[in-house]
């Protein structure tokens, strides 16, 4: 059998990268271990579904997500956005984060619904021609994701929408108080 010969310029490229070593983790301080590294803040999808509602819902959050949603990005990339950024913060863990992407692309959606954005995507169209290259280079989050994207499709235009999110939630949702946006006319008549 012939010996691949690679090309050395390629191999001077891949020797720069600063990527972490197989095992890099085991030697990592146990003392102060990185936030993902740690127990995870929440280990129940109820507690972490009050949290990100809360976490959402604060004002700058609030304009932050329609702004997002606004930018022509779909509610299915809100989330992945917001799940992982809490995963990395160690708010839960991966199998967490997997249960909570439903009832946060629910959320999502009542939020932007609630600020007057009734026109959004929930995920992307396939390009029918790049679909069969982009199926082998699918992630599990981007399967997850294009899962939980069809069935929110599905259940909106059938219109069950409830269940998916806690009661207290959805009370709390139509209670919410939307920010204004610094564009909207302001009412210059004096009382």
């Amino acid at each position: 059998m012939k010996p691949i010969q690679y090309e050395q310029e390629g191999l001077e490229v891949l020797g720069q990268m600063q990527r972490p070593v197989p095992g890099q983790s085991l030697t990592s301080d146990p003392d102060s271990p990185r936030p993902f590294e740690r127990a995870p803040e929440f280990t129940e999808i109820q507690p972490a579904i009050e949290s990100l509602y809360i976490s959402l819902t604060e004002e700058d959050a609030y304009s932050a997500l329609v702004d997002i949603i606004d930018a022509d990005n779909t509610i299915a990339e809100a989330a992945q956005i917001i799940l992982y950024a809490g995963f990395e913060e160690g708010s839960w863990n991966p199998d967490l984060m997997t249960l909570l992407i439903e009832p946060t692309m629910y959320l999502i959606m009542a939020l932007v619904e609630r600020a007057g954005r009734l026109e959004y995507k929930i995920d992307r169209e396939p390009d029918i021609k790049d679909e069969e290259d982009r199926q082998e280079e699918v992630t599990a989050m981007e399967k997850l994701l294009s899962k939980a994207s069809v069935q929110v499709e599905e259940d909106k235009v059938s219109g069950l929408r409830s269940g998916v999110l806690p009661t207290d939630i959805e009370k709390k949702l139509k209670e919410i108080k939307v920010p204004e946006s610094l564009l909207a006319p302001k009412n210059t008549e004096e009382v």
